[in-house]
Order: structure tokens, then sequence, then C-alpha cells
């Protein structure tokens, strides 16, 4: 009976394998192949002789072989193969991509072992071929649309230019467009839709001409902030670096600006907490009770928008300035890149 179990077993574990749409392989260290299913023999028209060993790569793009043997090599260490090459079909000579991942199968550990021993690899080759090229073609669409958009708005720049006469608040509109047509520049140049959060105050800074000033303090860790979030965090940090123009650090001889972040973990998604903190200024009278666009935008759209939490306040040497931002919504799976223990400071 026993026997007779085992025996079922095996052919469903033989049904299984040779059912799946991947292509699936056991394998020694290093890659070296001790057995290839059907689906692998019947794709690139090997012999199951010609795949032991290293046999396999001969159906790799010899483009790729150099990428799998590293790949080989650093998969010990992390106990797991990732790795992403193009295989020849053998049905009509094309190379299609492939995505091949494996972990190892490992025996019991003992008292001078913490893990047991690989004994073999277990890996699968799927094909997304197709994927990549919907992600090419998205990447063209993306980047057509964000030059359309920074076309669209240098046309509503050059429209406002011819509508209304040379004021204040024309160069103000016309500087906000500006900032709009910075981060829409960072965009168009991320494949991963991000930006840098340093790389994005850095901008604002040099577009009021004092991005490298002694007086200026910039430091935090490096973040890549999700693009959903870009532009409006953006255009809050433009209207407080065009405030410190007029009116605060920048502006004044003997003002002073720090701007400081760092994440917080919580119970819900990781928080960037991002301070500006203007000192030395001497401050209008009427700045607690004027109430401009940067204003409302920090205190009403950023919240509303991003679920931020802000607070703006004029101090009598300067204003300060804490926006506590999700990262993520509560429902994405991945926070937004955060490399440990680097600053930045123009």
């Amino acid at each position: 009976m026993a026997e007779q179990r085992l025996e079922e077993e095996k052919e469903r574990f033989r049904v299984l394998v040779e059912g799946m749409p991947q292509l699936v392989w056991r394998s020694a260290d290093e890659g070296h192949s001790t057995w290839a299913s059907p689906q692998w023999l019947a794709y690139t028209g090997q012999r199951q002789e010609e795949t032991h060993g290293r046999g396999w790569l001969r159906a790799v793009h010899p483009e790729d072989r150099a990428a799998v043997v590293e790949a080989w090599h650093e998969a010990r260490a992390r106990g797991r193969l990732d790795v992403e090459f193009r295989l020849r079909r053998a049905a009509d000579g094309s190379y299609r991509w492939h995505r091949t991942r494996a972990v190892p199968l490992r025996d019991e550990a003992s008292a001078s072992r913490r893990e047991g021993r690989i004994l073999e690899w277990l890996g699968t080759s799927t094909d997304i071929d197709d994927l990549k090229r919907l992600q090419g073609q998205q990447s063209v669409l993306v980047a057509e649309l964000q030059h359309r958009t920074r076309n669209l708005l240098g046309v509503v720049r050059s429209i406002a230019r011819r509508s209304f006469d040379p004021s204040p608040g024309r160069e103000e509109y016309e500087a906000r467009l500006s900032a709009l047509g910075r981060v829409q520049g960072f965009l168009s140049r991320s494949p991963t839709w991000e930006v840098a959060l340093a790389d994005l105050l850095d901008a604002e800074l040099m577009a009021v001409g004092d991005g490298t000033s002694e007086r200026i303090v910039v430091s935090g860790p490096p973040l890549q902030l999700p693009g959903d979030k870009v532009q409006p965090l953006a255009l809050a940090l433009h209207e407080l670096a065009t405030n410190a123009v007029k009116h605060g650090a920048i502006g004044q001889p003997d003002g002073r600006l720090k701007v400081t972040w760092r994440l917080e973990d919580g119970r819900g998604p990781p928080l960037l907490l991002l301070d500006w903190e203007e000192s030395g200024v001497a401050m209008p009278a009427l700045s607690v009770e004027r109430r401009g666009y940067g204003r409302e935008l920090i205190e009403h759209a950023l919240p509303y928008q991003l679920q931020a939490r802000t607070r703006l306040e004029f101090m009598p040497d300067g204003v300060r300035c804490r926006i506590t931002l999700p990262l993520r919504d509560q429902d994405d799976e991945e926070p937004a890149t955060w490399p440990r223990g680097c600053e930045h400071a123009p």
C-alpha cells in the first residue's frame, strides 16, 4: 500500500510539472542542470542530455549568458535565483524574454549547521516577452505624454504673457507653471515614475537663485517619491521657497534656512516628515493674516490631495512648516524607496 501511494504521488507530481505553463527544471549549484521538463525540451528543441551541466546555456541569447552565470554565482548567498534572459524558441528561432526563478532544496539542519545543505535547485522559466513589450510601449507613451504636457505648459505661459501686462501676479503665475514644468521633466526622465526628494528641493532652490548658499542646509536620507505625490509637494516647496525670497530667510542677509526630512514607521503606511525652518528673519507685520495661494495649498490642498498633515507657523524670526506625508496609500503594497545612511547637502 505504501508503494502504491508513493507511485500515485509521483504520478500526480509528474502530471503537475508537465501541465504547468512554465518551463520546469532541476539543477545543482552554479546552474549545472540535472533535469529539464518536457516543456523545456519542446520549447528549446534540446534533448535531455544536451541540457545537462551548462548545456542549457546554448539556448540562452549569447548577450545574456554572462548575466545568467553571474546570477548563479550570487544565488547561494542570496538563497534564491531571480534573473531575466532571452531564450531561443525552436519553433521559429526567435528569442523571447523569460524570467527564471529558483529556490534551493535543503536537507535537515544539524547542531553544527544553522540550515541544511543545499541538495539541488528547483526552478521555473516563465515567458514574459509580451509583458516586456507592453512595458516598453507604456514607457514610450508616458514619455510622449510628458513631452506634450511640457509643451502645453509652454503654450499656457505664452498665452498668459500675451494676455496680461507685466505684473507681480503674472510673474507668480509663470513661476508656478515653471515649477510644474520641472516636475514633468523629472518624471519624464524617471523609468520608475519616481523623483528623488533631494532633487526636487535642489530644483526649487536653484529656481529662486540660491540653491548653493551657505545659509541654506538641506539634509535627509535619499528618498524616491512616488510620481502621484511629486506635483503637489513640488508646488508646496515652490511656494515656500518663493516666500523665503520675498519675505524670509533667502531674501534677508541674516536669514538662515534649514530643510530636513526623515521617515517614521507607524502602524499604517510609512510617513515622510519634512521640516522647513527659517531663522534670523525680520518678519513682516501682516504675514499671519495674509492668506495667499501658497498658504491655501499647504493648509488645505495637501491634506485633501495627499492625506497629508501640515502645520504652517509664522514665528517672530521666520516661517516654520512641517509636512507629514504618507508615502503610499493604505492599500498599496510597496513603500517608497528609502536607502539608509546617507545625507544630502547642497
